[in-house]
């Protein structure tokens, strides 16, 4: 089988030649980095030419993630969003962007949420004149994500998405898409969410190298998402080539990918 890791921030990976080596071994074929600030963006820009050599492709998405406002200050973000701006064409798509109620600064309305919102605004807007797909960080905003999507009219992908089923079928209604990750294996939101959303607009991806839960407890790597695509068939009671197919088309579809990684 054939897998493309839709999302995952390799800068933080150690030892990422290695990584890359053993996703190829697995079959995987493309690794989408996505940046989260506009060191990881630059990145992200920079890897596609860096990695060649190992059998295995990687396409870069930037922007400016709600996790990173806090650190930067007014004068480092709007330095990120100047850059992200100047290099959209240059990306696959805009992300990892989007809003995170749970952070502490944004629990409850006020200052926090409002520069979340100001900042993801304006990046849906680059989205739109670049046209570029957008890549959404939605944990505890859902709902205020898809608003604001809907609004700005650009294509979606919500990233590792466990929100409530009832904004889940309002984002496929609008012909959104949203990814799976390892928590498959033990998050009865995410699994609920996969069981609801048909296999032709589901992505793969690990996140890496984010630590997970249940039987994997480490750091994923993009290999992972092969076990991904394993779990995504078993909930849909597919074959593995199947799911492995569809995540590989949709992937290709989204982010408007080499033809020829089909």
């Amino acid at each position: 089988m054939k897998a493309i890791d839709s999302h995952a921030h390799l800068e933080e990976l150690k030892d990422l030649e290695s990584c890359l080596r053993r996703a190829a071994s697995r079959g995987v074929i493309a690794v989408v980095t996505a940046g989260s600030d506009a060191s990881s963006s630059r990145f992200a820009l920079e890897a596609r030419s860096r990695f060649k050599e190992l059998g295995i492709q990687v396409f870069g998405a930037i922007g400016l993630h709600p996790w990173s406002l806090r650190e930067l200050g007014r004068d480092g973000i709007e330095e990120a969003l100047d850059f992200i701006e100047a290099r959209a064409g240059e990306a696959v798509a805009i992300g990892e962007v989007g809003l995170d109620y749970w952070l502490p600064e944004a629990r409850r309305d006020g200052e926090g949420r409002r520069l979340q919102r100001e900042v993801f605004a304006r990046q849906l807007r680059i989205a739109r004149k670049a046209e570029k797909p957008v890549v959404v960080h939605s944990r505890g905003a859902w709902k205020d994500c898809l608003e604001m999507v809907k609004e700005a009219e650009v294509e979606a992908l919500f990233h590792w998405f466990s929100g409530p089923l009832e904004v889940l079928k309002e984002l496929l209604a609008c012909g959104y898409c949203v990814s799976a990750t390892l928590a498959l294996d033990y998050s009865e939101e995410h699994r609920r969410v996969i069981l609801n959303t048909p296999l032709s607009r589901i992505l793969s991806e690990t996140d890496s190298p984010v630590r997970y839960k249940g039987r994997f407890n480490r750091e994923a790597e993009p290999a992972d998402v092969v076990d991904v695509v394993a779990m995504i068939a078993s909930l849909k009671e597919v074959g593995l080539e199947e799911a492995a197919k569809h995540c590989l088309n949709n992937a290709i579809r989204f982010y408007s990918l080499p033809s020829e990684l089909g």
